[in-house]
């Protein structure tokens, strides 16, 4: 049995699906756990750098059935071994959950009914779409300019008060993503991925510009996400 790396997740802040092709830029894509079966994940002919798996009960018939989406908030799972100083700031997880959480009702409202708490009466007109940042990798950096720290996803206040404390800073360098799609009340998904992402950016150490570069991020994934689900369905 493969030996996993020891996690631990924390709830971040949406409920987010990165849908394939804008969460790949890497062919390392990982095992955390989160998943139930990684074996039957195979690299996309669609997708470039993204593991996928399709059930074959899952096509564009049982895809128009579906009028409900329910996205629970994805989670980030971070090894135990690099969480000392993990502390997410409350109000910028908040304002990036209501950013997706409208986004995403927005734009797919006119096929789907979304919704983020979990429906009472669960059928195959629900898809439940579960999913996890993971591999959350930092490294130490030195910049010249201690007014930037290069912090992405979210602005971690406890660490960089520790890293300023210390005089260094560290760069998220690339993050994961594995996601699970539920069909009613089956506890198989029908469809699981995992994609890579390779980060760059270095944003302020106040936040106000970690926010909107993160919504800049999330509004590719959600186009994505939302051509993959409407564009063999018709507006009604």
């Amino acid at each position: 049995m493969e030996q996993l790396m020891t996690w631990f997740k924390v709830v971040l802040i949406v409920p987010l699906v990165c849908m394939l092709s804008a969460c790949a830029s890497s062919s390392n894509n990982t095992r955390s756990g989160f998943l139930p079966n990684y074996d039957v994940l195979l690299p996309s002919d669609d997708y470039k750098d993204t593991n996928l798996f399709v059930d074959n009960t899952f096509n564009r018939e049982v895809l128009s059935k579906i009028e409900v989406l329910y996205i629970p908030q994805f989670e980030v799972w971070i090894n135990a071994s690099e969480s000392e100083f993990l502390n997410i700031n409350p109000q910028h997880v908040a304002k990036l959950s209501h950013y997706m959480q409208s986004q995403m009702q927005i734009k797919l409202s006119p096929y789907y009914k979304v919704v983020t708490a979990k429906p009472e009466g669960v059928d195959d007109t629900v898809l439940t779409i579960e999913g996890a940042f993971t591999d959350v990798q930092f490294e130490p950096i030195s910049l010249q300019v201690r007014d930037f720290v290069p912090i992405r996803l979210v602005y971690n206040a406890g660490k960089t008060a520790y890293l300023a404390a210390t005089e260094q800073t560290e760069a998220l360098t690339h993050v994961s993503l594995e996601s699970a799609f539920y069909l009613g009340s089956r506890k198989a998904p029908v469809v699981m991925m995992t994609a890579h992402k390779e980060l760059d950016s270095v944003l302020k150490a106040d936040g106000t510009e970690n926010v909107e570069t993160v919504k800049a991020v999330l509004d590719v994934w959600i186009d994505n996400f939302v051509t993959a689900m409407t564009q063999h369905r018709n507006v009604q």
